[in-house]
């Protein structure tokens, strides 16, 4: 039961129901939700996703407007159910909920599933038409607008796993340098086949203090960015990552 009274919440009690976020969340994902309404829509999800059992634990927009608390949170603070659905698409485009798009049966429409190992096990399959999400559905991949790859994404296909620590980092290079930069310092890094955050960050910071080389007559050959790099200040970096 609730410790509240008509003089409002007074307390969390000793033991109870909780809801698990992952310590990740705090550093790669809190401080790029840009509203209200994308915060609350992940919360609600790990809220119900973590009451269901099996496979496929995932929650449609209708299923978290249902809910009486969510609703009133939406209302309050959230921007109503346009925040909801807006919010839900936000998180999908950080990767912190996977979405899939559901087609036929009787409850065809998008559902959301947090962004961990047994659900992309479900996604997968369920795309493969190796399990249903629904009774008599197909599953599909979320249609989000198109835009450049985040920084978290890039990392993600470039390095491998994103550990807290790295979350920190990955948000501050997010907030000094262009999208373009980054991207362009994930591939510069990739066509020398070097898979390493400090590389491409080292990359990134000679570009602020140097200026970006051949900026304006187009992009170096491989061997001179071999050249640059590995004979120079970036060698110690490749050596020893």
């Amino acid at each position: 039961m609730t410790s509240a009274t008509d003089d409002g919440f007074t307390g969390f009690p000793g033991i109870g129901k909780a809801t698990a976020i992952p310590n990740l969340f705090f550093a790669a994902v809190l401080p790029r939700l840009d509203s209200p309404g994308a915060l609350l829509s992940f919360l609600w999800v790990a809220r119900l996703v973590q009451e269901q059992r099996g496979d496929a634990r995932c929650v449609a927009a209708e299923e978290i407007w249902s809910h009486p608390a969510a609703r009133e949170s939406f209302e309050t603070i959230g921007g109503g159910r346009e925040g909801l659905n807006a919010g839900l698409l936000r998180c999908v485009e950080l990767r912190a909920l996977l979405g899939l798009e559901l087609t036929g049966g009787p409850e065809p429409g998008a559902v959301y599933f947090l962004n961990n190992p047994g659900s992309r096990r479900a996604v997968a399959r369920a795309r493969a038409g190796e399990l249903r999400i629904r009774p008599d559905t197909a599953a599909r991949p979320l249609t989000l607008r198109e835009e450049r790859p985040g920084i978290f994404r890039l990392y993600e296909e470039h390095i491998g796993t994103i550990t807290p620590m790295i979350g920190d980092r990955l948000v501050e290079a997010e907030e000094t340098y262009s999208p373009e930069w980054i991207e362009d310092a994930f591939r510069e890094a990739a066509e020398l086949n070097i898979r390493n955050w400090r590389y491409i960050e080292r990359i990134l910071r000679n570009w602020a203090e140097e200026g970006r080389p051949n900026e304006t007559a187009g992009r170096d050959s491989f061997e001179d960015q071999k050249r640059r790099y590995l004979g120079g200040s970036l060698g110690h970096v490749v050596r020893y990552r």
